[in-house]
């Protein structure tokens, strides 16, 4: 009876000492089979999708991971699973990750490409990585539609290629009518922002954060390290709609338009790099609302005047409406550099409207170099 209950007493000790296993399952499949594989998929699950040209797909992917075990979906082969035709993409749950998958040479038959949202049901902690989207417009230049709508909280999107876009509507738009995705910290960071060819008029940004009925609302979304490389859809680049944002180590390479504080107030925009190589319309930051800070950004041959000035401080609407030109108050300006920028500009769009003029405005420590202009702002 000793020698017995010492043998368990070993196994206990033994069984206590060993790591938990993991028992994480691996799926192989073709496309459409994914969504039938969440419904059971379990946190740490991850789903390959085996290469193939998939044709009008619409796919509704709901899954639900943990912090430390995502559920992942990934192309078996990174970028040899194409999507072509009618196609688009829901996500939501919670810790879903979703990579390798190649948009290419189709349209979004309803609603945009990709949404983090199905139904009512939206995406928390969830992320698009290494994927791509190219050539996705419809047959007409005016039916507006946006690459990636970004819902819920805490998601991110990075690493991926978002190319070729020729009609109306945003590329990326940061969606706030929701109080659940308010607060909501995004991450959209090392993407790549492909050319984008004037359109002609307003509704053409590459990135939209909000729209002026939040302009009060915290977003507090992050955007950082992207490349926009002529992104000139229309004068506003990143057009910020919202309170709270970060744009920060952003290269924005001979685009014809402005990082536009458009709504909103204590936004920040730092360390990014802007060139535009005297190509005509290439902007910097335009600034509107309150409580912004500017710093440490570098500008470099923008030849952009009024509102696609390297710097446009924007004069206001007495009492205005959120949805039009607040005053601009209480904004910091500093550790600049402008070189070879046509215009600096305090005061934009003074006109018989807009009648303010900016107030508590520092511009200090900043460097202008200019081997053409006497005067180097306005």
């Amino acid at each position: 009876m000793m020698t017995r209950n010492i043998h368990k007493a070993i196994i206990a000790f033994l069984l206590v000492g060993l790591p938990s296993v993991s028992f994480a399952k691996r799926y192989d499949v073709a496309l459409p089979e994914v969504a039938s594989c969440l419904k059971t998929a379990q946190p740490g699950d991850r789903i390959y999708i085996k290469d193939g040209q998939y044709k009008d797909m619409q796919l509704r992917w709901v899954g639900k991971g943990t912090e430390k075990s995502p559920i992942t979906i990934e192309a078996l082969n990174p970028g040899k699973v194409k999507i072509e035709g009618g196609s688009t993409l829901r996500i939501a749950g919670e810790w879903l990750s979703v990579s390798g998958l190649h948009f290419t040479d189709g349209y979004a038959p309803k609603g945009s490409v990709i949404e983090f949202r199905n139904g009512q049901e939206l995406a928390n902690h969830c992320r698009l990585t290494n994927c791509v989207i190219d050539k996705f417009n419809p047959s007409r230049r005016d039916q507006a539609y946006s690459y990636i709508l970004l819902y819920g909280r805490h998601n991110r999107v990075d690493h991926c290629s978002l190319t070729g876009k020729l009609n109306l509507g945003v590329t990326l738009i940061v969606i706030l009518n929701d109080k659940r995705c308010l607060e909501n910290h995004h991450r959209i960071d090392h993407n790549y922002f492909g050319e984008r060819p004037v359109y002609g008029s307003n509704g053409a940004e590459t990135m939209r954060v909000g729209t002026s009925q939040q302009a009060y609302s915290s977003s507090n979304t992050v955007i950082e390290n992207n490349l926009f490389e002529r992104c000139s859809g229309e004068v506003e680049v990143i057009s910020i709609k919202s309170s709270d944002n970060i744009i920060r180590n952003n290269t924005l390479l001979e685009c014809e338009g402005v990082v536009a504080l458009r709504h909103g107030d204590r936004n920040t925009v730092n360390d990014n790099l802007f060139i535009g190589n005297g190509r005509r319309n290439t902007g910097g930051i335009r600034v509107v609302n309150a409580g912004h800070q500017i710093y440490d950004n570098v500008l470099v041959g923008l030849a952009g005047t009024r509102f696609f000035s390297a710097l446009g401080v924007m004069d206001a609407v007495p009492n205005s409406l959120p949805n039009r030109y607040c005053q601009v108050v209480d904004v910091k300006m500093y550790r600049n550099t402008f070189v070879d920028c046509t215009n600096i500009e305090f005061g934009t769009g003074k006109d018989m409207e807009r009648t303010l003029a900016p107030e508590k405005v520092s511009f200090t420590d900043n460097i202008i170099i200019n081997k053409e202009l006497d005067q180097p702002y306005i």
